[in-house]
């Protein structure tokens, strides 16, 4: 091989390890760019981890402590409902319910709400929740004259009727709206209800026509049988005037027990009715029911409030404890 191309292959040789040498030197100055870039990623990534990390925890620990505060609240609510269960049990048990008046006051949220609820040994009476602040446990009622009021002693003694509809001291049946049959303890129940509290009693009544009255009386009881059922009613005040006033001392009568104020004739019998007769009434609740207003004795009437004898459409007597 002559010197030249000794040369020029020595020449090539040298620029071959120049530029192996270049493009290891690429080759390495690329690695250590993508490890660069590689730890900037995976640093990154750690420190989104970290936060995210931090954030579920924060959140985790929120909820935690929401449940916490949510728990402990609806523990006091629950314990305060107890309490008062508690003490609404207490109350049943070491006292009776009596009246309608009784149970308004235990269970506030029945304002408003009239129907049938249990009060003296789980028997059910109609309540009027509703008329002057409500509590009044109806004794008699009179809207359409599906039932007879015109009965023997024993009947007014038990009594009789439905309690969504017309009755006499109504006081067993299956619910409101839907009373038909049961249990009735009539003259008896009421004597009871009377001798339990001072009482007050309210009468509601209304014409044909829609007009309105009542009549209030402060002190109203009612003797046992033995009595007659002796009525005691005193304290009027109201706008149909005083038709019970005469009654006062009276005992009850029936066709077939006379027990009024009147030497010539049987007021039951002669007119239909019963109740408290003096001479024989200013006040006739248990009358003959009309469809129309009528003229006439035999009627349910309140004499005092036309100074006539005109007939109702409807009347209901009912009793609450004096305040």
């Amino acid at each position: 091989m002559d010197n030249s191309a000794m040369g020029r292959l020595f020449g090539i040789l040298i620029l071959t390890s120049l530029l192996v040498s270049l493009n290891g030197q690429v080759l390495f100055d690329d690695i250590e760019d993508r490890q660069r870039s590689a730890d900037l990623a995976l640093q990154c990534m750690r420190t989104g981890l970290q936060q995210f990390s931090q954030g579920i925890e924060k959140m985790v620990t929120k909820k935690i402590s929401d449940l916490i505060t949510t728990t402990q609240t609806e523990q006091r609510h629950l314990k305060q409902e107890m309490e008062s269960l508690n003490s609404k049990a207490d109350f049943l048990v070491n006292k009776t319910i009596t009246n309608c008046a009784d149970i308004l006051n235990i269970y506030p949220h029945t304002r408003g709400r009239d129907g049938v609820y249990n009060i003296i040994d789980s028997k059910a009476v109609y309540c009027d929740m509703t008329t002057e602040n409500g509590g009044w446990t109806v004794i008699q009622r009179r809207v359409n004259g599906s039932v007879d009021f015109y009965r023997n002693w024993t009947d007014y003694k038990n009594g009789f009727g439905y309690a969504d509809h017309e009755y006499w001291i109504e006081l067993r049946g299956g619910g409101y709206g839907s009373v038909r049959s049961g249990l009735f303890l009539g003259n008896d129940m009421l004597h009871r209800l009377t001798l339990l509290k001072p009482q007050e009693l309210r009468v509601d009544m209304e014409r044909f026509n829609g007009e309105k009255a009542y009549a209030v009386y402060s002190s109203f009881s009612v003797g046992d049988e033995a009595s007659k059922y002796q009525l005691q009613v005193t304290g009027y005040s109201g706008n149909a005037g005083d038709g019970l006033g005469p009654s006062n001392n009276m005992k009850f009568s029936t066709p077939d027990q006379d027990n009024d104020g009147n030497s010539g004739v049987n007021c039951a019998t002669y007119y239909r009715s019963t109740g408290w007769f003096q001479n024989c009434y200013n006040a006739n609740p248990n009358g003959q029911y009309t469809d129309s207003e009528k003229t006439g004795r035999s009627y349910i009437e309140w004499y005092p409030w036309k100074d006539s004898y005109i007939s109702l459409k409807s009347i209901q007597l009912m009793i609450r404890p004096r305040a």
